[in-house]
């Protein structure tokens, strides 16, 4: 397996923890319990931050080169590409929801603030798994060690927060909930 692709399998392995530790809010949420906000900022801050501007890019570049190789798998390739977009503008906009929500700037019904939350996590898992399951398998099979090579030049050494062996003070109330996670 080239180093590129246990990176983006540790990534989205990543993403989902994250994405756990904010569904456990808007369950408790549903269940109308405390909710702590600022977990739910500091997650949706990493998966803003962190696989939209600096984890995406890689993959656009990896696909790409994949909708050039495999005719078949090109339709999905650049609807992935294209749905990263779409990702980041859906987490900076429930990130906003959350913020204002939070200085009480935004007056939104329970149901419907439960309605997006689980419908944003429902959507970056969707994602998650297309990539997991069809699209990293087959760009292991069909792309060479120089295409994953020139996709890795995009990524360069950039350290996941989740990863770091410097923790940013930022994330500290998310580290702590995801150490309470079952590994």
């Amino acid at each position: 397996m080239h180093p590129l692709a246990k990176r983006l399998r540790d990534d989205h392995r990543h993403l989902l923890r994250v994405l756990a530790v904010l569904e456990a809010q808007i369950e408790a949420l549903g269940r109308a319990e405390d909710v702590d906000f600022d977990l739910m900022l500091d997650a949706m801050t990493y998966i803003t931050e962190f696989p939209n501007r600096l984890h995406h890019p890689v993959e656009d570049v990896l696909f790409a080169q994949l909708a050039n190789r495999d005719v078949v798998a090109a339709t999905a390739c650049r609807a992935q590409i294209a749905e990263h977009e779409r990702l980041f503008h859906d987490s900076a906009a429930f990130y906003g929801l959350l913020e204002a929500i939070q200085m009480d700037e935004a007056t939104l019904t329970r149901e419907q603030l439960l309605a997006d939350g689980h419908g944003f996590v429902a959507a970056q898992r969707v994602h998650l798994t297309r990539e997991e399951t069809e699209l990293l398998p087959l760009a292991e099979r069909v792309l060479d060690v120089t295409d994953w090579d020139r996709a890795a030049l995009t990524a360069g050494e950039v350290e996941d927060p989740l990863d770091a062996t410097t923790r940013p003070a930022r994330y500290e109330a998310l580290y702590r909930a995801l150490s309470q996670l079952p590994a």
